[in-house]
């Protein structure tokens, strides 16, 4: 039962958290591409077989497909889902005003196709400050000082030196080897160099003091540890900082300019051989990050918790997780790689330097199948690196 359970968690966050991201996206191209005029045959929500369809009143087919890893908005002209190239050769000048004039997208001035082409990232941005403001203006900004609570225990590690002397979650241990301690910091400072030493361990438990002796194991670091995290905060000794609503705004933009400063360092510290390139996740790191926040935020609070206080923290986990996700998405896609945004956005740029003439079809078409390659290998080595972080021994 409990195997079941998680599988839904872990399957029902991701695919609502990916699929609010996707839709996020593809909103963009459709709602630039049908201000400007451009004619829409299909918006989809993920790949493959399709689970649900129906067409609006303009005669768009809104698609669900059953594989939620993407998604797609196709235009009337298009070859494929990619909008690589247009399904006939335009040949004469006549023929571009007809396209035009029918709103076929490839006949577009230059300026249209990039706003479409750029609504995409552009709304996943917008997206993202929209939710961290949200999430400011409801939840706020935690300032609490870590070293201003005292060491009560937060969870304790399973098969943890801890665990075996009995140690529990909500536990202020109080002093070591009779020395007082008053926070976390100043437990760590106690029991870091007494790795495979016994310590005599002081614990408030439901206002009553207690004494267990316990043996630190050593960690990988050779530090020595109980077993323990923390510290748990009642909601007395929280300090949280409160935001108006433009205040959350701008917060909402810190944090997502954050993001993107921080990925594009990453990116550049791979190229220059600084960082392996190990943090990048594929779907199945996805799936378990996804899975991890459902859980945390179902079973996080008291045990009486009520079922509409764990939902709404579920929504705001899984917002701000979606928030930081559309980020991800947003600036991946304005990289320049043929068949994604940004790669087209290079293909304008080079056919506004050529004056309005587009490279030839045959090294577009060269060009796409290199950037298929491309993301087919980084979409490999991401699903590589989630295999080896869920499952070491595969390494």
């Amino acid at each position: 039962m409990d195997v079941l359970q998680n599988l839904l968690i872990y399957a029902g966050s991701f695919v609502v958290v990916l699929s609010v991201v996707v839709f996020v996206h593809e909103f963009g191209h459709f709602q630039v591409a049908r201000w400007r005029g451009v004619a829409i045959d299909t918006f989809s929500i993920g790949f493959g077989k399709t689970l649900a369809s129906w067409r609006d009143k303009q005669g768009v087919e809104w698609k669900i497909g059953a594989l939620p890893l993407g998604g797609y908005v196709k235009f009337a002209d298009d070859a494929d889902a990619m909008s690589t190239a247009p399904r006939e050769k335009i040949e004469s000048p006549e023929a571009l005003a007809a396209a035009r004039a029918k709103g076929l997208f490839h006949a577009q001035p230059l300026s249209t196709r990039s706003m479409v082409v750029a609504a995409g990232p552009f709304t996943n941005f917008v997206f993202s400050i929209l939710a961290f403001a949200l999430l400011a203006l409801i939840v706020g900004r935690e300032t609490t000082d870590p070293n201003a609570i005292p060491a009560r225990i937060a969870a304790v590690a399973a098969n943890s030196a801890a665990q075996s002397a009995g140690l529990q979650t909500g536990d202020i241990i109080v002093a070591v080897d009779g020395v007082t301690v008053r926070n976390f910091s100043e437990l760590q400072a106690q029991v870091a160099p007494a790795a495979d030493r016994a310590l005599n361990v002081t614990v408030e438990r439901n206002g009553a003091q207690q004494q267990f002796q316990i043996t630190p194991t050593r960690a990988a670091n050779g530090r020595a540890v109980l077993g323990v995290t923390g510290p748990l905060p009642l909601e007395s000794e929280r300090v949280i900082e409160r935001f108006g609503p433009l205040e959350a705004l701008n917060q909402g933009a810190a944090n997502t300019w954050g993001i993107i400063a921080q990925t594009g360092a990453y990116i550049g510290a791979i190229f220059s051989g600084r960082e392996s390139g190990d943090q990048i996740a594929g779907p199945l790191g996805i799936i378990n990050v996804s899975g991890q926040v459902a859980s945390s935020a179902l079973s996080a609070g008291p045990e009486d918790t009520s079922l509409g206080d764990r939902l709404g923290m579920l929504a705001l986990s899984l917002l701000n997780l979606a928030a930081v996700l559309s980020v991800a998405v947003g600036f991946v896609n304005l990289l320049p790689i043929p068949i994604l945004d940004g790669g087209h956005l290079l293909f304008y740029g080079i056919e506004a330097v050529r004056g309005g003439k587009p490279l030839p079809p045959s090294a577009q078409e060269w060009a796409y199948r290199a950037g298929f390659a491309v993301m087919a290998s980084l979409f490999l080595f991401a699903t590589w690196n989630d295999i080896t972080r869920l499952f070491p021994g595969a390494q």
